[in-house]
């Protein structure tokens, strides 16, 4: 009777035990072929939230040194000029004005002169020259200005003063004008022939402060008693006190 298998090696087993010759066959066979892959399952549930990390360190943030200003540019270009505008509405009208105070000529100090040199001799050297007559003889006599002492200016009142003088010379002319005893401005003048000089000079005097015209050795004057052209004039610009 031959023997049941029950296996690969049950078989080899019952050959053993049983003497009687049997033919045997392999048990491994030929693979089989892949099975068809199964579908996707759905996707799992979330997972549980996990616990909050530990806090991370402070970081300070860093910051240099200020650093060496630069250097300055160079200016931009101008712009262009705009475009003029529309004439705005005239403005409002303004306050009155207060009233001036009268004014009264006859009250007003006149500190001015105006005179010419009517006298034949030659005036002598480093002295003050003499002027003997008014321009201005036929004006108001409240109107009048300074009279001159031998020709000399006396200040009457502290201020800036203008002067200026006119002379008749032959081929040379120098002449000092003076404050006092200064000598603030010298002039001189050469021509071929007769000529006429002129000189002007701005000054500041005190009360009681003088100016005058002095000759130098340099001045060949004309002095004939019909010449007109020999005048010194001088005023008050604004009073300084």
């Amino acid at each position: 009777m031959a023997p049941r298998w029950l296996s690969c090696s049950t078989a080899a087993f019952l050959l053993l035990v049983h003497t009687v010759p049997v033919f045997t066959q392999t048990c491994g066979g030929s693979p089989g072929i892949p099975g068809i892959p199964g579908t996707h399952g759905p996707n799992g549930k979330d997972g549980v939230k996990g616990e909050k990390g530990d806090a991370g360190e402070s970081v300070q943030p860093v910051t240099g040194q200020k650093g060496q200003p630069g250097l300055r540019g160079p200016p931009g270009r101008p712009g262009l000029k705009g475009d003029d505008g529309v004439q705005g509405p005239p403005g409002l009208k303004g306050r009155q004005g207060e009233k001036g105070r009268p004014f009264n000529a006859a009250s007003e100090q006149k500190t001015f002169f105006s005179q010419k040199r009517l006298i034949s001799q030659s005036p002598e050297m480093d002295t003050n020259i003499a002027f003997n007559s008014e321009i201005l003889s036929e004006l108001n006599p409240q109107l009048h200005g300074e009279s001159l002492e031998n020709g000399t200016f006396r200040s009457p009142v502290k201020g800036v003063y203008f002067f200026s003088y006119h002379m008749s010379a032959k081929s040379r002319v120098c002449l000092k004008l003076m404050k006092n005893s200064e000598t603030p401005l010298t002039m001189c003048d050469f021509a071929d022939g007769f000529l006429v000089t002129s000189g002007s000079a701005v000054l500041e005097l005190d009360v009681g402060d003088t100016v005058s015209l002095q000759a130098t050795k340099y001045s060949n004057i004309v002095t004939t008693s019909s010449s007109t052209s020999h005048t010194f004039t001088g005023f008050l610009i604004f009073p300084t006190a």
